[in-house]
């Protein structure tokens, strides 16, 4: 992998995630006192792929469960770190977050819409954004975000409009996602 996509990759993973995951990662295991191996059990993705993401080969974690316990994680760390959660208890959590399972959220923990809105009877801000996070989803189910930038580079010049979704939509920040969806369907 080339050096711009990592940059690009890390980019991502500071506007998702307010900093790269790498520096997120390292600071759980020394936080929790685990291995990378042994947080990326807790997450429930195998070492290799935390591994990837950490070094910023890839953008973010795709499975939507894997991504809400990381969330629950970095949340689980602010809790102790402020002393609501006791040293003691930390084990119990941490096990907690393993066996959890958060059906009905995507990789950036929204709810998922479970139908499309009517047609014609448009969206809610919150239903917008529930719907450009399940299109992000869904796009980068199957292929990485830099992938969805190149297949923009490649298909921009005859398909411009299908560009614009594959970038914004894909990679891009989640309130352009939500105007640009607007504007197609609304």
């Amino acid at each position: 992998m080339d050096q711009a996509t990592t940059a690009r990759n890390l980019e991502l993973q500071r506007q998702w995630y307010g900093a790269p995951l790498g520096e997120h990662c390292r600071d759980l295991c020394a936080l929790f006192g685990v291995t990378q191996s042994g947080l990326a059990e807790v997450i429930g993705i195998s070492p290799a792929m935390l591994s990837l993401v950490m070094r910023g080969q890839r953008a973010r974690i795709a499975n939507p469960d894997a991504a809400a316990r990381l969330s629950a994680l970095l949340h689980l760390a602010h809790e102790v770190r402020a002393g609501s959660v006791p040293p003691d208890a930390v084990a119990h959590r941490l096990a907690e977050v393993r066996s959890s399972r958060t059906p009905g959220q995507d990789s950036l923990g929204a709810a998922v819409p479970t139908a499309l809105p009517a047609e014609g009877g448009g969206l809610t801000p919150e239903a917008d954004l529930r719907f450009v996070r399940r299109l992000r989803e869904l796009l980068t189910s199957t292929s990485g975000t830099v992938d969805l930038l190149d297949a923009a580079d490649l298909v921009a010049a005859r398909h411009p409009g299908l560009a614009e979704i594959l970038r914004t939509c894909g990679a891009g920040r989640a309130d352009e996602a939500v105007a640009l969806v607007r504007r197609l369907i609304g």
